[in-house]
């Protein structure tokens, strides 16, 4: 029995008259019975009681169908996953990730949407300070990350495409006194100490400190996001964060809207001039927000 017989075989099935199967396979109606004729002779099974103008399945004939309807998707399946893999669509893609970022939709759904797609590819996430990512990008260390757009725009390396927006946000205890207030400003917290990261770890870190400067805010220099975060949850002041930082989700912790902070474009970013298939295809799950801006393609 092959898959020629096999196909003959469900097309019948489905219909119910070989000269229309027959059609569907774009095949004559000879052709095809002989077919079915040698599919029963082999297996020594009557699959089909045919009568004057139609045919109609025996009980062997519906159990045949059954178990071979799932077996001809399921060699769909392989077939294609085996052209995958020979096009290059299987194997790892290794991702780099801000330290302390959570993936959030619309991010996280296009995660989703690819793994559905390619099964046998591995996605291998790491964590990056945001110099670190961008230097794991140009050494080839990584494939892609996720980071923010003035973290890999000036780096002719590397190409990005912008995939979202997030604010910048001011994050306190929750017994801070000005938790739960509104219209709240830098101002506010002159008496706080900032926690900060070094001004070269990013343009948008140097532009609020720069603000701090000239509120006389008191601040405390962290080496990376990994140390901020423990001192934030030690007690040794409080920071500006990524609206996606895992210590929103922290129950001791708010996350406060301010004015000068801003938002932040959130790219996916890659080495210019990277050949691999697999990047492609995800690249593509994630939609250009400003394709007039950044037409940048494999």
């Amino acid at each position: 029995m092959n898959f020629s017989q096999i196909r003959c075989f469900l097309a019948a099935a489905e219909y119910l008259s070989f000269t229309r199967a027959a059609d569907s396979l774009y095949l004559s109606q000879p052709v095809l019975s002989r077919q079915i004729a040698a599919m029963e002779q082999e297996l020594g099974i009557e699959l089909f009681v045919r009568e004057k103008k139609s045919v109609r399945l025996t009980q062997a004939g519906q159990i045949m169908e059954e178990g071979l309807t799932r077996l001809s998707r399921e060699y769909g399946t392989v077939l294609e996953r085996a052209m995958a893999a020979h096009l290059g669509f299987a194997g790892n893609l290794n991702i780099g990730i801000v330290e302390g970022q959570n993936i959030s939709p619309p991010l996280s759904d296009a995660l989703r949407a690819f793994h559905r797609k390619f099964p046998d590819i591995r996605l291998n996430p790491s964590r990056h300070t945001m110099n670190n990512l961008r230097s794991a990008l140009i050494n080839r260390q990584i494939d892609a990350g996720f980071t923010a757009k003035f973290v890999v725009d000036e780096a002719k390396q590397l190409e990005y495409r912008e995939v979202g927006t997030v604010k910048t946000m001011l994050c306190v205890p929750k017994s801070h006194p000005m938790a739960g207030k509104e219209n709240l400003t830098l101002a506010d917290f002159k008496n706080d100490r900032f926690l900060t990261l070094p001004e070269e770890e990013s343009r948008h870190v140097a532009r609020i400190a720069e603000g701090m400067k000239a509120q006389n805010i008191r601040t405390l220099l962290a080496p990376d996001i990994g140390t901020l975060a423990l001192w934030l949850e030690a007690g040794y002041g409080i920071a500006t964060m990524s609206e996606n930082h895992a210590l929103r989700h922290h129950p001791d912790f708010l996350f406060l809207s301010l004015p000068e902070l801003g938002d932040v474009v959130e790219v996916i970013a890659w080495r210019r001039g990277h050949t691999n298939p697999m990047l492609a295809s995800f690249i593509d799950e994630f939609p250009d927000l400003k394709p007039q801006d950044n037409a940048r393609n494999l």
